[in-house]
């Protein structure tokens, strides 16, 4: 399987958006879209995600991947010199790379092919020192209890675990993905009884969001 990189991309509206007219809101969107769509052989979007009602520091998630992460920078990069780009703010962007983990060689969700689901729960997380300096069966039977534990949601819930060592503040970066809130709710819950608990130092900021189209999610907000 080729090398793949992942990105999320936070946006959030300002009153730079909110001030300009109609005419030049519908120029901005369609504008922002073509772009995303003149980068489709490149870069795959997953989704864009609504967070209205999830948390107040996001309006909108993209979830982007390609072989390049050059591509997915310049993408962004672009975006931010469009209308749109300029009038909303981008106050957090997680970058990844998919490899097989050391006791898995599954792959994630969105390299499988299976369709994205109508709901994303997106997480970065940090391990702690300790868990590094557990022997390698030691550490295998930590992720295989949460495995199996987590194991039961499926397939109502997918995953998808990325690297992130060295590419920005975090180690981890998971993305769940369902049709049924309630049941990530329970997913998560029933996760916290795993042993993996005790090595996790930092996982936040949890983004949840509903799956739209990219017009539909550009244009949601006015």
């Amino acid at each position: 399987m080729p090398a793949c990189y992942t990105g999320h991309l936070a946006l959030k509206w300002t009153d730079r958006w909110t001030g300009l007219d109609e005419r030049a809101k519908v120029h901005a969107r369609a504008d922002a879209a073509a772009l995303f769509e003149s980068y489709a052989d490149r870069v795959t979007l997953r989704g864009a995600y609504v967070t209205q009602g999830f948390q107040g520091h996001t309006d909108l998630l993209l979830w982007m991947h390609g072989e390049r992460f050059e591509e997915i920078q310049d993408l962004q990069l672009a975006l931010r010199r469009t209308t749109f780009g300029r009038a909303v703010d981008m106050p957090q962007a997680f970058a990844g790379y998919w490899k097989p983990f050391e006791f898995s060689e599954h792959p994630p969700a969105f390299l499988q092919g299976i369709p994205p689901k109508d709901y994303l729960c997106f997480y970065p997380f940090i391990r702690t020192p300790e868990y590094y300096l557990l022997s390698p069966d030691e550490r295998r039977e930590v992720i295989e209890e949460h495995g199996e534990i987590g194991h039961q949601f499926v397939p109502a819930i997918l995953t998808n675990g990325v690297y992130a060592f060295g590419l920005g503040d975090f180690e981890w970066l998971l993305s769940f993905e369902t049709d049924d809130l309630a049941v990530l709710v329970d997913a998560v819950r029933a996760l916290r009884a795993s042993r993996a608990r005790l090595y996790t130092k930092y996982e936040w900021p949890f983004i949840v969001g509903r799956r739209y189209g990219l017009s539909d999610a550009l244009a949601v907000y006015g």
